[in-house]
């Protein structure tokens, strides 16, 4: 019996709702599963109406992922089907509702050892994957994360999930044949058209009818402890959450206009800018040597050395025992207000050469960067007189690191290949790649930039080869509770290693060349920490150790914070007479109190002295011993890093020039 078109749009209808309903659902276990394998990292003061709370706000916004999964087949199968009874609305449903089976499912798996590496539901850095080293990234997945059975688990819970949404589905005659025995049709067709559209509204604000009651990625966190502000958003909201973060850097960037970067130049200045040129924004005038002229200058950016474990808080923890004694010594400055300049190696290596913030535009592979960069520190070390030498245990061929390299003024560079050391997944030891660096060096003045390598997934040194690293036997104490113990002690013995053979590098080469300066960061943090429920200031922030001769504790003024931009200008006002000319858009990290650097910029954070906070949110926290700023002055600060943002960007795109 051929079914009419009242019938087909009610029973199209109830099995909508039906299909609605599983997705809310099923985004809720998996909420209730994150929560559960990561329970252990939980606060022991979490409170059941705590879990109750981070659900309740995590089914909200889920309604809007269910909502959005659900449009299609209301439009593709309810819709045609009642148009066009011959349509095969209840295979494309299927298909539809088994694809995003599938999707939650890998997501989910996904999701687990992503937020045990980077602490994060998935982060703007997930998307410059592609920008990476595909092939490494691979094998790193599949031989530290479990790669290959994760994705067989996650096509397992898609296929279990899809079978309950089939069997669910069948259940839709339950809805659908109360409102069919309904006599006046033309009563659930008006009710049906009053209901949808302030349902959607609804479903749109996640659970509200407007923004100001509405919850979503900017809002979501809400609850006091991180893992519980993840939780609240399902996986595709947390892909949105980085996706938009990522995007709209990089967007922002691009659409800018000769006359907002005008205005952003003389806000910078303080003056109207003459001309069309840029350059004035950049030009700087030394206060004067700090230190005598080095024979030797190294700038080194250390793989995945973050600054928690330089802390007070874990000083009992071995891992950077070199680094601090180095930074014990009076000669020695370690600046712990901040940041890296994204959360990529290329990122930092890139802002700490050319004195610029990142703003999601991969610099080094922009036609600009085919030609000398006036702030480049190589550039200009280069003309005061430096041999300028780049070391990277690495490969060339990453990110186009060699072309770009070769293209900022560097007289000489060194890979993998060109050190004869054996490579890993990412490239030579570090032991060996410092080794040569020293072997390398002379009594001819340099500039050697460094990046190191080895404290990198997958993690493939063996320590048995190494007994002055901390054994198993004494790092397991230090394991937080729940955490899995083998990864845990990959990463200390590594982070160990890496500390260590960069100690031990710097104390040699002073004692062969006293008079050298040290400039040491890393290129990122946010991988991994001791902490369960770490605060933004662990997860983020690199130190920056400034070691050689003339170096004074007293240099660093109070109320100082800086970036990876900032380390050019510092190390030109070290050394440059006064009133040379240099370029920079950074400020110095030791300049006199009131014009030192105050602020340091990452792509998507910033740092005060006082507090940490997200670039395109409010949310902010404190730091240990600081003030509340004021709402008018964090309004201030992010306007004034926007601007700083802005003249990266056209300089990156564009050059020196405006032109329209």
């Amino acid at each position: 019996m051929t079914k009419s078109r009242y019938t087909l749009f009610i029973e199209n209808i109830a099995q909508d709702a039906l299909f609605l309903l599983f997705f809310i659902l099923l985004l809720s276990v998996y909420r209730a599963a994150f929560l559960l394998v990561f329970q252990n990292t939980l606060e022991p003061s979490t409170s059941a109406h705590d879990i109750l709370l981070t659900m309740w706000y995590g089914f909200r916004i889920s309604l809007k992922t269910a909502g959005a999964a659900t449009v299609v087949p209301f439009i593709l199968c309810t819709l045609v089907q009642t148009a066009w009874p011959k349509w095969p609305a209840a295979k494309i449903r299927l298909a539809w509702g088994g694809f995003w089976c599938l999707v939650f499912a890998l997501l989910f798996q996904s999701r687990i050892p992503y937020y045990k590496e980077f602490q994060n539901a998935f982060s703007p850095f997930l998307f410059n994957t592609f920008h990476d080293d595909v092939g490494a990234i691979v094998q790193t997945a599949i031989t530290q994360y479990n790669a290959v059975w994760r994705v067989l688990l996650g096509v397992l819970l898609g296929a279990v999930s899809g079978g309950i949404l089939v069997w669910l589905l069948k259940k839709s005659h339950i809805l659908a044949t109360p409102l069919l025995r309904i006599q006046k049709k033309v009563w659930v067709i008006v009710g049906f058209c009053a209901f949808i559209a302030p349902f959607a509204v609804f479903m749109r604000f996640g659970g509200s009818f407007n923004y100001t009651h509405s919850i979503y990625w900017k809002n979501a966190a809400r609850m006091s402890q991180h893992l519980l502000n993840e939780a609240i958003l399902d996986d595709v909201q947390a892909l949105y959450r980085a996706r938009r973060i990522y995007r709209d850097l990089a967007a922002h960037s691009r659409k800018i206009n000769p006359d907002e970067v005008r205005q952003a130049a003389e806000r910078f200045l303080g003056k109207p800018l003459e001309g069309d040129s840029l350059l004035p924004v950049f030009t700087r005038k030394s206060q004067g040597a700090k230190i005598e002229k080095p024979t030797h200058i190294f700038v080194v950016v250390a793989e995945t050395y973050m600054l928690w474990p330089l802390l007070d808080n874990y000083k009992e923890l071995p891992i950077a025992n070199g680094l601090r004694a180095l930074i014990a010594q009076p000669n020695a400055i370690l600046l712990d207000r901040f940041l890296s300049a994204s959360d990529g190696t290329m990122f930092g290596l890139t802002s700490v050469l050319l004195g610029l913030p990142d703003v999601n535009l991969f610099t080094a592979n922009r036609p600009t960067a085919q030609e000398p960069y006036e702030t480049a520190l190589s550039v200009q070390l280069k003309k005061l007189g430096y041999k300028t030498r780049f070391f990277y245990g690495g490969y060339p061929s990453w990110n186009g690191l060699g072309v770009f390299i070769k293209n900022q003024g560097f007289d000489e560079s060194f890979y993998s290949a060109d050190l004869g050391g054996e490579s890993g997944v990412w490239g030579m030891e570090d032991k060996r790649m410092l080794q040569t660096v020293e072997e390398h060096t002379t009594d001819e003045p340099t500039f050697t930039y460094i990046l190191t390598v080895t404290n990198h997934p997958p993690y493939t040194v063996d320590m048995t080869q190494e007994p002055q690293i901390s054994s198993p036997e004494k790092l397991r104490p230090f394991i937080p509770e729940g955490a899995d113990e083998k990864a845990m002690l990959e990463k200390l013995q590594h982070f160990e290693y890496a500390d260590y053979y960069l100690a031990k590098f710097v104390r040699e080469m002073q004692q062969k060349y006293p008079d050298s300066l040290f400039v040491i960061t890393g290129d990122h943090a946010d991988r991994w920490t001791m902490q369960t429920n770490p605060p933004l200031y662990e997860r983020l922030a690199v130190p920056l150790v400034i070691i050689g001769k003339g170096i004074s504790k007293e240099m660093l003024a109070p109320h100082t914070a800086g970036a990876h931009m900032d380390i050019v200008p510092t190390v030109m006002e070290l050394i440059l007479p006064k009133g040379a000319t240099y370029y920079a858009l950074g400020k110095d990290v030791l300049g006199k109190a009131g014009t030192q650097a105050q602020s340091g910029l990452h792509a998507y954070y910033y740092i005060t002295p006082d507090v940490l906070g997200e670039a395109a949110t409010e949310k902010h926290e404190l730091l240990p011993n600081a003030k509340e700023p004021s709402a008018e002055e964090l309004n201030n600060l992010r306007s004034a890093l926007k601007d700083t943002q802005t003249l990266t960007a056209w300089r990156v795109l564009k050059g020196m020039e405006l032109t329209k």
